[in-house]
């Protein structure tokens, strides 16, 4: 499952948490009143990282099991 998704609002698009259901951020910068394409590469860029977040701290605590 992916934790952000697109919610329409007032005709723009913002990129919304799913742990929260409030607007994502980005540096302090909420994702919120952009168009169509630029919310759907914001879902992409903060999903991406997520994963790799997720997956780097899985990495460590094996690595840190297997020491």
């Amino acid at each position: 499952m992916c934790r952000y998704n697109l919610r329409m609002e007032d005709g723009l698009w913002t990129v919304v948490d799913a742990t929260t259901q409030r607007p994502a951020e980005l540096n302090g910068v909420p994702m919120a009143r952009m168009t169509w394409r630029e919310a759907c590469d914001m879902v992409d860029l903060l999903n991406n990282l997520d994963r790799i977040s997720f997956m780097s701290k899985r990495y460590e605590t094996s690595t840190r099991a297997t020491a």
